[in-house]
């Protein structure tokens, strides 16, 4: 009876009518990509690829934190345990939740006050004990990457396949909402970033280099708060409508006819029938407005089984944990040390660079062609198909690699090997989560029911523990003294990619649900429809 009445309260907070979206046509519209695909994602992935990159090197201006060198390795590979634990946690919860404004939304909204905390404390730590002050970065950087960070993401990357059927609105929908991310990671990250660290570094003292990081944090902070605010807003999950049957005393919704079945209506058809259950009458009250009765849904064990029964969605999985790998192999913190490595100084074009100047170049020309990107790259995948863009890119990005390996500390050269890299990102960056939203519609088509939550909570977890791992991998091997900091920095900077990137050449030729999702959707139209 508890949680039934916490369950009530939670959807009837969803029915408050302040809360509706903004966003009220069948197709999605000009203002829903610009606010809800757009600039609020671009606000709250700037802060959270910022803090994902930089805290370590934050942590890094406290000299005896620098000192203990095991806590800034142990820091991000124990973390991924409770980050691991709380994306599978929060997918389920996305998988299970019906309310008045979707299944996912909700949780964008509880993001706002999380991440605009979490990313506040865990660049405003006390002057306490060195023992006080690894607690408090453990516990705060873990409040933004266990809880605040994956309670959005979760949710935000869901929001594609959930917002329409249609391929070419949902394509175009996976370019633009792939914007944010690239440039969270390419342009604030990567080159916006190093410029603020010129500013940040110049400082007279650590104490004064933290108060500069703490006011920089506290202006993301607060553009994420609004970001969340802006996506939730301007969404709208059309697909999780089509089955909306919510519980006595709320809405139930048909996506077909746009009309509601309000209690007044359930509790006249209850009379009629003289005394039903409440399940039969929820039924007649779907059926006259045009709605279907919710599906009962497995429990989140049979959905897992269900679709990791599935090739392509192994595929999906596998390409995102290796393209994941080298995303964070070649980001921010990583970028920063390697040419910090390289190029303390270059003299090019009549200009002397520091070695963060270097990072905006380099970071800048890798960027241009995959901004550019945007433009020409979904009429080449209307044209050649989401799977052959994607092992295009995989072979360029090689290329790029190995021209840049080729000779690592000149400047001209890395100059023409970062450009085929960020002209190679592009296919990955703008339509691989559009071909993730096919494979959803695939598994719907093939169970009965969809498995979105647990599918994005697996993927969230992967990214998760990839992204742990590949910090703490890489600072155990360039804190190695044995070891050259240079050679290990060129490896995993450019070298793993020709390695990951080879190996999806191969998985992803196996990836063939193009060929068959317009006829797999036509099926989960009859079946919608009570045709089949």
């Amino acid at each position: 009876m508890k949680d039934g009445k916490k369950a009530g309260i939670f959807h009837d907070v969803w029915k408050t009518a302040g809360l509706n979206s903004r966003t009220d046509k069948q197709k999605v519209t000009l203002r829903e990509m610009i606010f809800g695909y757009f600039l609020g994602p671009l606000l709250v992935l700037a802060m959270t690829s910022v803090a994902a990159s930089y805290y370590l090197t934050f942590y890094r201006t406290y000299d005896d934190i620098v000192n203990q060198r095991v806590f800034l390795t142990m820091l991000p590979l124990l973390s991924v345990i409770p980050m691991a634990l709380s994306n599978i946690i929060i997918g389920i919860l996305v998988g299970k939740t019906r309310t008045k404004q979707g299944k996912a939304r909700p949780y964008i909204l509880m993001a706002a006050p999380l991440l605009l905390v979490s990313g506040i404390l865990v660049f405003c730590i006390p002057y306490l004990s060195l023992g006080v002050r690894m607690v408090w970065m453990a516990v705060t950087y873990n409040l933004f990457a266990a809880i605040a960070n994956p309670i959005y993401g979760t949710s935000h990357y869901l929001m594609v396949s959930l917002s329409t059927r249609d391929l070419d609105q949902r394509g175009r929908l996976s370019v633009i909402s792939n914007i944010p991310a690239v440039a969270g990671n390419g342009l604030i990250s990567s080159i916006v970033m190093p410029l603020i660290l010129g500013w940040i570094n110049s400082a007279s003292g650590n104490d004064v280099t933290q108060n500069r990081w703490q006011m920089v944090m506290t202006v993301f902070a607060v553009l994420a708060f609004v970001g969340c605010v802006l996506e939730y807003f301007f969404t709208r999950e059309r697909i999780t409508e089509e089955d909306m049957v919510e519980p006595e005393g709320e809405t139930t919704y048909s996506s077909s006819t746009k009309e509601l079945q309000t209690d007044k209506t359930r509790s006249n058809i209850q009379e009629s029938q003289g005394g039903s259950r409440r399940k039969n009458s929820d039924s007649v009250a779907a059926q006259r407005t045009g709605a279907k009765s919710a599906p009962a849904v497995p429990s989140t064990l049979e959905q897992l089984k269900a679709a990791a029964s599935d090739s392509y969605w192994w595929i999906i999985i596998i390409f995102y944990l290796l393209y994941q790998a080298g995303v964070m192999f070649k980001g921010g913190y990583v970028f920063n040390i390697f040419c910090h490595e390289f190029f303390q100084e270059v003299h090019i074009f009549g200009m002397t660079l520091t070695a963060d100047m270097a990072q905006s170049v380099l970071a800048l020309i890798s960027g241009i062609p995959l901004a550019a990107g945007m433009l020409f790259i979904w009429p080449l995948t209307n044209r050649f198909g989401k799977k052959n863009m994607i092992l295009v890119g995989c072979v360029i990005s090689i290329v790029g690699s190995i021209v840049c390996l080729l000779a690592p500390d000149n400047f001209a050269v890395m100059l023409v090997g970062q450009t085929l890299k960020g002209l190679s990102s592009v296919p990955g960056a703008y339509i691989m989560m559009a071909l993730f939203a096919d494979v959803l519609d695939h598994l719907e088509a093939k169970l009965g029911y969809r498995v979105d939550g647990i599918s994005m909570s697996v993927y969230n977890t992967v990214l998760t523990v990839v992204n742990g791992l590949a910090v703490a991998v890489f600072n155990f091997f360039y804190d190695n003294p044995a070891l050259a900091g240079k050679a290990v920095t060129a490896f995993f900077f450019l070298g793993f990619e020709i390695i990951a990137h080879g190996i999806l050449i191969i998985v992803v030729s196996f990836l063939n649900v193009e060929k068959k999702i317009k006829a797999e959707q036509e099926l989960i139209a009859k079946r919608k429809k009570g045709q089949l």
